[in-house]
């Protein structure tokens, strides 16, 4: 299912991703709790949504954790891609004291997706008949097949595992000085590093920034950029903002 956004915007709820519709090879994917709540926010279009029913509906009825950190993480997510995709207005209304609204004056058109006929019963027999005798004149000895699932398991569980370890999350990770800022970090590194993001967050608090509406903080964590050091990796803070003409984040370095 689609829904369109102000007459521009598509968000596709199958793939969980929002893109203008004259360019869906661009469409900029969303992690599954901020679709949740995107689509929670859209059944209640213009009335105010209690954080207890999202933290319900998003995070706990799937067995995940919820709280006011994620929940404020996935609405600033939400804003910047929009903001990123050409919405000037203020989409997700912030109801102090009780949650969060979808604005009034955004427009919404619901797309379904369209309805293959099903095939006649006959296409089927013909079908079913050649798949048949495709099988029947192809003979796997039992020892290759078993050879080949061992393969097929061993290949999708190293990249389960490669993939676990080595995509990088960005998420919430406080805000100092008006400036919001986010921590992008391979997966495995966002486990149990508490102390490490409040010394991150003291000494942004000790080497002040100043930031515009549209402008945050990114502390970008790599192991990949070599060090005089083993096994130490190094952390950049950037001050981004985004470009909505091109449809871009435009990130620089920051000096002390």
């Amino acid at each position: 299912m689609k829904y369109r956004i102000n007459g521009q915007i598509l968000f596709d709820t199958d793939s969980g991703s929002l893109g203008l519709e004259d360019f869906p090879e661009e469409s900029l994917a969303i992690s599954n709790p901020s679709k949740r709540l995107l689509l929670l926010l859209i059944a209640h279009h213009g009335e105010q949504v209690s954080r207890e029913l999202i933290f319900r509906k998003v995070w706990d009825d799937y067995g995940m954790v919820s709280s006011n950190n994620n929940l404020n993480q996935c609405v600033s997510k939400l804003r910047r891609v929009l903001k990123t995709l050409g919405i000037d207005d203020e989409v997700i209304i912030t109801v102090p004291k009780v949650g969060f609204m979808l604005a009034h004056n955004i427009t919404l058109e619901k797309e379904e997706a369209a309805i293959t006929p099903p095939q006649s019963v006959a296409g089927e027999r013909d079908g079913g008949r050649a798949l048949f005798r495709w099988a029947a004149g192809r003979r796997w000895h039992p020892g290759v097949a078993l050879g080949a699932l061992l393969l097929l398991v061993i290949c999708i569980g190293t990249w389960l595992i490669y993939r676990n370890s080595a995509v990088r999350q960005e998420r919430l990770i406080g805000e100092v000085n008006n400036c919001k800022v986010f921590l992008s970090a391979p997966r495995v590194a966002m486990n149990g590093n508490a102390e490490q993001v409040n010394d991150m967050l003291a000494y942004i608090n000790a080497h002040p920034q100043q930031c515009r509406n549209d402008e945050y903080l990114l502390l970008l964590s790599s192991s990949r950029v070599g060090t005089y050091i083993k096994g130490v990796s190094r952390l950049f803070i950037l001050k981004c903002r985004v470009a909505r003409e091109y449809r871009v984040e435009i990130c620089h370095s920051q000096k002390e």
